[in-house]
């Protein structure tokens, strides 16, 4: 792996084109039969299974992870692509906004093709469709982009399962509050971190001359220091 760069592993490369293909053939599969699809029996179950009172903590942690998927997770992506513009790291401003930019864009064109209606018994309100989840999807690619900018290749490997469950948090909250079916947060969550990646991917050389621009300053300071 390179320094914060894109896993050079051709695995995550092939999952990353792998698996929006995938959900788009669900997405095609689902659009047969939108209210019947081959896995309704699943997701009927796990509807079941979840969700409960509209108050309490766990409906206190829904309606978090809500919010965090929503507005106020986009206010808080536009104040950090301010700060590393204001740190004059604008490669990584701009992989940021495209990233959940292109994942969004994603999710919106698979819900048209998709056509599929939520849960009857909903608790809360929204106008949009329901496969694939927006909110799993934001959270992954918000997960990757953090990856991307913040966090050192060296600690990667503690940050990978960090975000594994902050996605799958907001997962269980869609379902908690029977915004979405099970499928519709699994390809949500699954197309967020391939979009994330594979812009990740795409931007790597010009994510790779900040970091050696920002490398070469260090440098110069610290040897500046030492002449000092």
């Amino acid at each position: 792996m390179t320094p914060n760069g894109f896993p050079k592993s051709r695995l995550a490369l092939i999952l990353a084109i792998a698996i929006p293909l995938g959900v788009l053939g669900d997405a095609l599969w689902i659009r047969a039969d939108p209210d019947a699809p081959p896995w309704q029996d699943v997701d009927d179950w796990w509807n079941g299974l979840v969700g409960g009172p509209a108050e309490g903590p766990a409906w206190q942690a829904a309606e978090l992870f809500y919010h965090v998927g929503a507005q106020s997770g986009l206010l808080v992506l536009a104040a950090a692509a301010v700060a590393l513009l204001l740190m004059r790291r604008w490669r990584s401003a701009v992989f940021a906004c495209a990233a959940v930019a292109v994942t969004a864009l994603v999710v919106d064109l698979l819900k048209t093709l998709s056509a599929r209606p939520r849960p009857a018994d909903i608790m809360v309100e929204t106008a949009s469709l329901a496969f694939p989840s927006g909110h799993a999807a934001r959270m992954a690619a918000f997960v990757v982009v953090i990856a991307a900018v913040a966090i050192p290749a060296r600690h990667l490997k503690f940050w990978w399962p960090i975000g594994a469950v902050l996605t799958i948090a907001m997962m269980l909250a869609r379902n908690w509050q029977h915004a979405h079916w099970l499928t519709d947060t699994i390809a949500g969550a699954a197309l967020g971190w391939a979009v994330a990646a594979l812009t990740w991917w795409a931007m790597t050389p010009l994510l790779d001359r900040e970091r050696a621009a920002r490398a070469a300053a260090e440098h110069a300071r610290t040897a500046a220091g030492h002449r000092a």
